[in-house]
């Protein structure tokens, strides 16, 4: 199959870039800024640039594609709170773009979600059922309205999946400001500083680990049972911060302790998901325990 994943040289979609080449797909891989995360890759799949926020360059990159793996979004939740406008350009704006080349090129499309979009989750685990559902940053409500278009598109023109993804974590993930806590912290700890949590670090998270994550992604783009689903792809294992980093201090050998410091606004308190739809419809669990992946950061 000739698929589109867009948003290519990040994180997630790298990852993906790299698994479904080894399952023999054909990658067309759409980038917008550098490509560092798959650079190896070159020379094996093809590369576009384009902008998501420009109709044209999304119909230019989706010709001739049969699936559309669409993973190209901003995604951090501070820099969400300062440039809300930026985010409805590039989550929603974007979303529609790739939704309508899918719609015009014929072109089965998947759409990556987020945990953000549902809030707190004030008990129990949730599924794709899950009622309650308030987006507590500009992040957040971007993807929810992403979401939206895909139902809508979903229940016009019989397209729109979407993988709605927990916290991942795993190796290539960038730390820093605009990174992601867990590289954050062991690059802090192996430097001989100790983690920074804000809050009480009593808030809980749902980690997995990408490269089960892109197992999964590439399911739902090979399967017809996923067709106009929502899947959740999570361990369904509940973590506190403190206990995260806790973990990353033991793993690296350190004596350290976490400093913490004043909390985030709208941060969630409590985020944990029910993972039994992909295990039924896919045949998907993760298995990469966290320590493993943690060990796997740790070693770069």
């Amino acid at each position: 199959m000739k698929i589109l994943v867009t948003g290519a040289a990040g994180f997630v979609a790298s990852h993906l870039c790299e698994y479904l080449m080894e399952r023999g797909h054909e990658v067309r891989a759409m980038v917008h800024y550098g490509t560092k995360n798959i650079d190896h890759l070159k020379g094996k799949l093809e590369v576009v640039r384009g902008d998501i926020r420009f109709p044209d360059e999304c119909m230019e990159a989706t010709e001739d594609v049969e699936a559309i793996a669409h993973l190209a979004a901003i995604i951090h939740v501070d820099r969400s709170r300062r440039y809300p406008r930026l985010f409805w350009e590039t989550n929603v704006g974007g979303t529609m773009n790739m939704l309508e080349a899918s719609r015009r090129n014929d072109a089965s499309f998947m759409q990556m979600s987020t945990c953000e979009v549902l809030g707190h989750i004030p008990y129990g685990k949730a599924d794709e059922t899950y009622p309650f559902k308030q987006p507590r940053s500009p992040y957040a409500a971007s993807k929810y309205a992403a979401e939206a278009y895909c139902h809508a598109y979903n229940a016009t023109y019989g397209l729109g999946d979407i993988a709605r993804c927990f916290n991942i974590t795993g190796p290539r993930q960038k730390m820093g400001v605009k990174g992601a806590v867990i590289p954050t912290w062991i690059h802090r700890v192996l430097e001989g500083e100790p983690p920074l949590i804000y809050g009480s670090g009593l808030q809980t998270r749902d980690y997995t680990d990408v490269r089960d994550v892109v197992r999964g992604l590439a399911l739902m783009l090979e399967s017809s049972k996923a067709r106009g689903e929502l899947i959740h792809f999570c361990s369904g294992i509940e973590l506190t911060i403190k206990d995260i980093a806790m973990k990353i201090i033991e793993e690296c050998n350190s004596s350290l302790s976490p400093v913490h410091v004043d909390k985030r606004p709208g941060e969630l308190l409590r985020s944990v998901g029910d993972n039994r739809k992909a295990l039924r419809l896919l045949g998907w669990h993760p298995v990469i325990p966290f320590e493993e992946t943690l060990r796997d950061l740790i070693k770069g």
